[in-house]
């Protein structure tokens, strides 16, 4: 039996692009497709599946990629998730995995990876991408003296939303925090950074690819 795949992106050409790879090839059957995380949650609640391939940021939603993911995990513990991603921190990235995802893909690639990615999942196996292996190497990611490994899932979630642009008041409403909790979150990052200033903290963000 093929698994059954939801896909969610909020770009209707990716959408399609990783609707026709999954079924052009055989390796399992679209039943839902969806373009927000909170169409998504509609159709993980309706219908059945067993792998969730989905982007990890979507623009126009009120959630961020941590935050959605850890609620699906929760949520739905059997499910196999593939992420589809563009940022290239190593820091987001691991902490993507260790959320329990089945898989982790560079949104860059080849659409045709994704049939390597899914092939690998089934069998219960995790999938990164070799830029991400590289990038994780290259980091030195297990090495606990680098600077953004330091920071908490919570606190990477606050300085990539404050980076590209959001206000506290923005930031609180989309992770469903407080704004003095917001506050602390940041502070708190900035010190185990070393960094004074807000605009230093969202400049190293933005230098280390931690926002898009």
């Amino acid at each position: 039996m093929q698994p059954r795949i939801v896909i969610a992106d909020d770009h209707p050409i990716i959408l399609l692009g990783a609707k026709i790879i999954v079924e052009k090839n055989g390796i399992g059957v679209v039943v839902g497709t969806a373009e927000s995380p909170e169409e998504l949650e509609v159709v993980l609640k309706n219908i059945p599946c067993d792998l969730l391939i989905t982007d990890f940021a979507m623009p126009r939603s009120q959630r961020d990629g941590l935050t959605m993911l850890g609620r699906f995990r929760r949520i739905y513990p059997e499910l196999k998730i593939v992420v589809l991603t563009s940022l290239q921190n190593p820091s987001l990235i691991l902490s993507i995995l260790n959320l329990g995802v089945s898989g982790v893909v560079e949104k860059n690639a080849n659409l045709e990876e994704l049939i390597v990615a899914i092939k690998t999942v089934i069998k219960h196996k995790t999938y990164i991408s070799p830029y991400f292996r590289k990038a994780l190497a290259d980091a030195s990611i297990l090495n606990p003296d680098s600077a953004l490994i330091k920071l908490s899932p919570k606190e990477l979630e606050v300085v990539r939303l404050l980076a590209t642009g959001l206000g506290p008041t923005q930031v609180a409403e989309r992770l469903s925090r407080s704004i003095k909790t917001v506050s602390w979150t940041k502070i708190s990052a900035k010190k185990k950074l070393g960094i004074t200033t807000d605009a230093d903290l969202y400049q190293y963000a933005r230098s280390t690819n931690l926002s898009e």
